[in-house]
């Protein structure tokens, strides 16, 4: 079932009834060449070869399907592997037929095989991308290993068969090489006997035999057999008697040997077709995968998206481009049909981009029933169409008798009598080419019966009759590609809705035409003609008008939408960081909360035991109870201070600037001042953590530079340790280099009075953390050092403690 699945797609390239005449029109092989160009195999080559739309929406839509798989695959993954991947089929069919493979072909093989093995292990491995089409594709792959190792056994990678294909191919060939071996040896020993009869020291071949190049004058001095002359005719080249007979019989091997490689290939290649049907299963499977890979490829460079097959009729083309323009300069246009209205008429000046709208209709609608991405935004919708009819061009011809009008009617008669109502009609300058007046009624009478056929329509002109037509038929609707008067040049820009103008006089006028003859060519319009034309033109002024406001409008709200994804973020950052400093708050306080009960239970435990032994004295009990009034909070910090002889009192602001060390009175931890506010609050740095503070909560234990003595040696030396962090990092780097700056940073610290320092190392293989701690446990200022706790970094950091 699977398998029929696979070959659905595959089988109905034959059965697309699109009239091929529009699909060369649209320049459909152009696309396929550049799609060909992402195939990594000749097999999705030739699978491109025959792109064309598909017989059913069911069929496009299951190659859509696989594209966007792989367009995902692509992004997520990158390309599958398909080296080794080749065109075998008509070597696999040959082999199926009782045909042998040499050696080259059976190595081919064998890397197809591979190469497939390859693909599915690839796909089926791919993780993160949820697939369907192609997981059913990669499952048809046939893993024919066994038949890969047997030609393996037999043929190398160059397609040599090797000398273990058989025990007699072994033999054969040893016995060959030591004839040719001894008749060497025998030739060599010549050589040096007879030099002075030879015209060079060297052995050469002769055909298949060994020969001496002998001088002429002593031919009959070496006995054997002449097989050729020099050019000069003062050479012989003489095959010597005792080597003839080891030559027939290196002669008589080498056809057995060549029959026993015969009868290898003939044996190896029946393997192969054996499995001929799997094999081209395969190749089926890999052709599948290649054309689906190649149309993603291509997809992604052009920067096209999936669109949505409607069996409404109904087309949603948003910025939409035409494939074969250049994406930097091609103008996107915005177009609807099928909903309101079923015809678009488009007039406009020459060169406007008439044209270039109406292929990329065509070519985006046909490009869409072919399975592949379109290149429009996401959201864009192509009707299923049952044909495309396009007339684009001048087709005249000489030999035929055809006029430009011929031409032109000869298309459009064979389409006439082909439309259906889920056909899509591309008419360019339709009834040109003959009388405006006899052109412009058959052009109405043209969109008429098409309308009453159903389709859909879109036709450009510049007659104004079929203006006039699409604002009386409700079905119709006018569009115009923009025209810059002041520039003369077109913008290519679509506009639908509005009628195209000519520009005539006005280009007339920009170019030099005298302004005389402009006034006398506007005078002789009619008065309707005049009055439409500056009906338009005010149109056009209130359209760019409305254009420019909405433009900026749109900008302001960008502008807004990006403030408020910017405040947003900000918000959520600080959110976050609010709640991690709560949390470590919370911690340390429960750390806290859980030292002190700890201290107050001891205390508690010894006041009850002296009560029991009666031996308590009167300076312990003091002792203890004061101990037990230090665990409060306040009494803690003052016993700090006083130990510490620093008086509580609100420090000297110039003292706690940026760059302070200090020690947070409520936390008994040093850090760094980093930020002092105007009204004294103070941002304190504790390793990673930061906290706000207040300036009568801290103590200054090393003033800001700024408040430094003059520079004598002992200010020299506070100076140079103010800028010793309390966190010193060496991840990254080897033992060596790490030991070396960890050896001055402990000596700063010293120097600095830090009592406390860590070491950031990471986790890593921990090659660089047992070195630091190597290092730490022999150094003569460290008192002691252990892992830091869970907040500090775990295992990934040192906490070093130094000597007072």
């Amino acid at each position: 079932m699977s398998r029929c699945r696979g070959t659905l797609i595959q089988e109905s390239w034959d059965e697309n009834t699109v009239d091929e005449r529009s699909l060369h029109t649209l320049e459909l092989d152009k696309l396929k060449q550049q799609m060909q160009a992402y195939a990594a195999c000749a097999l999705g080559r030739d699978a491109l070869e025959q792109l064309a739309p598909l017989p059913s929406p069911e069929a496009a839509e299951a190659e859509l399907q696989a594209v966007d798989e792989c367009v995902r695959l692509l992004v997520r993954v990158g390309p599958p592997p398909f080296g080794g991947v080749t065109d075998v089929r008509a070597d696999v069919r040959r082999a199926a037929i009782g045909g042998v493979l040499d050696g080259v072909r059976l190595a081919g093989v064998a890397r197809f095989i591979a190469g497939g093995r390859r693909v599915r292990g690839w796909l089926e491995g791919a993780e993160g991308v949820p697939l369907q089409r192609v997981a059913e594709t990669a499952s048809r792959i046939f893993d024919a290993r066994q038949t890969e190792l047997e030609i393996r056994r037999v043929v190398d990678d160059d397609g040599h068969v090797l000398d273990n294909a058989s025990d007699l191919l072994r033999r054969l060939r040893a016995e060959r090489r030591a004839v040719e071996g001894e008749a060497r040896q025998i030739l060599e020993r010549m050589i040096r006997t007879h030099a002075r009869y030879l015209q060079d020291p060297v052995v050469v071949l002769r055909g298949d035999s060994l020969c001496l190049p002998v001088k002429v004058e002593y031919r009959h001095v070496i006995r054997g057999v002449v097989h050729d002359v020099s050019s000069s005719g003062a050479t012989v080249f003489i095959e010597p008697e005792e080597v003839v007979r080891l030559g027939r019989r290196a002669q008589e091997l080498k056809v057995q040997e060549e029959r026993e490689i015969e009868r290898i290939l003939t044996e190896v290649s029946a393997v192969v077709g054996g499995v001929a049907e799997q094999l081209l299963e395969n190749a089926r499977a890999l052709a599948d995968l290649d054309r689906w890979f190649a149309k993603a490829g291509w997809a992604k460079a052009q920067g096209c998206e999936r669109p949505e097959l409607r069996r409404d009729g109904v087309w949603r083309l948003v910025r939409a481009r035409h494939p074969l323009l250049a994406r930097e300069t091609a103008v996107p246009m915005d177009v609807t049909l099928g909903e309101t209205y079923r015809m678009i008429i488009i007039t406009g000046p020459n060169t406007g981009g008439k044209t270039v709208a109406l292929k990329t209709i065509g070519l985006l609608t046909v490009l869409a029933m072919c399975g592949c991405f379109i290149p429009a935004r996401a959201g864009s919708a192509v009707a299923w169409c049952d044909d495309v009819f396009v007339d684009i061009g001048d087709e005249q011809s000489i030999e035929q008798s055809l006029s430009t009008f011929s031409s032109h009617m000869r298309n459009i008669v064979r389409m006439l009598h082909r439309v259906t109502p889920d056909s899509l009609v591309l008419l360019d300058e339709l009834g040109a080419g003959t009388d405006p007046t006899e052109g412009a009624a058959l052009a109405v009478a043209i969109l008429d019966y098409l309308k009453e056929r159903g389709c859909r329509v879109v036709a450009t002109t510049h007659y104004a009759e079929l203006k006039a037509y699409a604002f009386r038929e409700p079905l119709a609707i006018n569009a115009s590609v923009e025209f810059d008067v002041e520039t003369l040049r077109p913008t290519y820009r679509l506009q639908v809705g509005i009628p195209g103008r000519s520009n005539a006089l006005a280009i007339a006028e920009r170019l030099g035409v005298p302004a005389s003859v402009v006034e006398r060519a506007r005078s002789a319009l009619h008065t309707n003609e005049v009055r439409v034309e500056d009906i338009l033109t005010e149109l056009e002024k209130v359209r760019r008008e409305a254009e420019q406001a909405r433009a900026a409008a749109t900008a302001e709200r960008e502008h807004a939408e990006v403030v408020r994804r910017h405040w947003e973020a900000e918000r959520e950052r600080l959110e976050a960081e609010a709640g991690r400093i709560r949390e470590q708050a919370e911690r340390q306080a429960r750390e806290l909360v859980e030292r002190v009960c700890q201290e107050a239970d001891r205390i508690i435990r010894e006041l009850r035991a002296k009560r029991r032994e009666g031996s308590a004295k009167d300076h312990e009990l003091v002792a203890l109870r004061q101990s037990l009034e230090a665990l409060a909070p306040e009494q803690r910090l003052a016993a700090r201070a006083a130990a510490a002889g620093v008086r509580r009192r609100t420090p000297d602001p110039a003292q706690v600037e940026k760059g302070a060390l200090v020690r947070v009175l409520s936390l008994g931890q040093k850090g760094e001042v980093i930020e002092r506010t105007a009204d004294g609050e103070l941002t304190v740095q504790f390793g990673s953590l930061r906290m706000k503070v207040g300036l009568a909560d801290v103590e200054v234990l090393q003033p800001a530079p700024s408040a430094s003595a003059p520079a004598t040696a002992a200010g020299r030396g506070v100076s140079a340790a103010k800028d010793v962090r309390l966190e010193f990092d060496v991840r990254g780097e080897t033992v060596d280099e790490a030991i070396a700056r960890i050896d001055k940073y402990l000596d700063d610290a010293v120097v600095a009075g830090l009592r406390r320092v860590v070491i950031i190392h990471g986790k890593g293989t921990g090659a660089l953390r047992d070195g630091v701690r190597r290092y730490l446990s022999g150094h003569p200022q460290v008192k002691s050092y252990a892992p830091a706790g869970p907040g500090e970094g775990g295992d990934g950091a040192t906490v070093v403690t130094l000597n007072a």
